[in-house]
């Protein structure tokens, strides 16, 4: 196996134990940690024309279940408010945002109704139909193989995204290049060192196996935002994966099933452990940002 693409250092195994409980697709690897940094990997490594053949049909985010009226659903709404509010103050006026693995264009709709003047594109590996947006480009396949224009964009979103991505170094490094002078890259990701990735093992909602291709962890992924060129790198925790973990240990193919009541009550149950956690560690799906400055 290759070195790590982080810091060069060896890879040593970790688990052999884990499978897709979520939807039960197959896949035949072993999880690696590098003995250095502390990144996780697949080995042997999931190649880019595998990639797709991860995703069953009926994958949360690219499915109509994704745009649930229920419990789960506006719970959904509520946060991606959020996300989007905050994302859009920071984006200059009448300035370009990208959303790399953009699913149905939910957030993309949010941002869209706080900031209307901002240009929208949005990238997949799925052909998802997304209408009723203005100012709006879709992109269809891996980022990184896209023709988007160099130094086109403001801001690039990636929520739960790079964990998935066959070379995240290049991908980085294409979203680096495709900012404008002073862009910033706003990502999240599971992290490795989180506390219920202790407590739930090989249950661990985070390891999303086989479609994490990686997991970082609060330090290293600073590591690879540097190595990609990016500044004024700062990450912090969030919420964690009690519920959708809990669901991998006690039921069969949890990722097909619809999520309603029960993980509202167990996301707001857990929220305040989260924040303590968090005021004392970095913990749960971290938010990482970076800034590009040209030299």
């Amino acid at each position: 196996m290759k070195p790590c693409l982080i810091c060069d250092g060896a890879f040593a195994p970790l688990r052999d134990d884990v499978v897709d409980w979520e939807y039960g697709v197959h896949w035949d690897s072993s999880l690696v940690r590098c003995q250095t940094c502390g990144l996780i990997a697949q080995n042997p490594p999931i190649k880019s024309e595998q990639i797709t053949d991860l995703y069953p049909d009926n994958y949360l985010a690219h499915s109509p279940a994704s745009r649930s009226k229920g419990i789960y659903g506006g719970l959904k709404e509520t946060l991606a408010r959020r996300t989007a509010r905050s994302i859009a103050a920071t984006i200059p006026e009448g300035g370009t945002l990208m959303e790399i693995g953009c699913g149905n264009g939910h957030l993309l709709r949010r941002i869209a109704s706080e900031r209307p003047d901002v240009r929208l594109k949005g990238v997949d590996i799925e052909e998802v139909e997304i209408t009723g947006l203005a100012n709006f480009e879709f992109y269809h396949g891996q980022f990184e193989d896209t023709q988007i224009p160099p130094e086109s964009i403001d801001l690039i979103y990636c929520s739960n995204l790079i964990e998935h991505v066959p070379d995240p170094l290049r991908f980085l490094r294409k979203a680096r290049s495709t900012l404008k002078n002073r862009g910033v890259v706003h990502g999240v990701t599971p992290d490795h060192l989180s506390v219920d990735r202790y407590i739930f093992g090989k249950f661990w909602a985070g390891y999303h196996y086989p479609r994490h291709t990686f997991i970082f962890n609060h330090r290293n992924i600073q590591m690879l935002l540097r190595k990609a060129g990016f500044s004024k790198t700062r990450v912090r925790g969030s919420y964690s994966f009690w519920y959708l973990s809990l669901a991998n240990r006690f039921q069969e193919l949890p990722g097909t099933k619809k999520r309603g009541v029960l993980f509202a009550a167990v996301t707001a149950m857990f929220l305040p452990l989260d924040m303590l956690i968090n005021a004392m560690r970095c913990h749960g799906s971290m938010t990482f940002i970076a800034e590009k400055q040209n030299l």
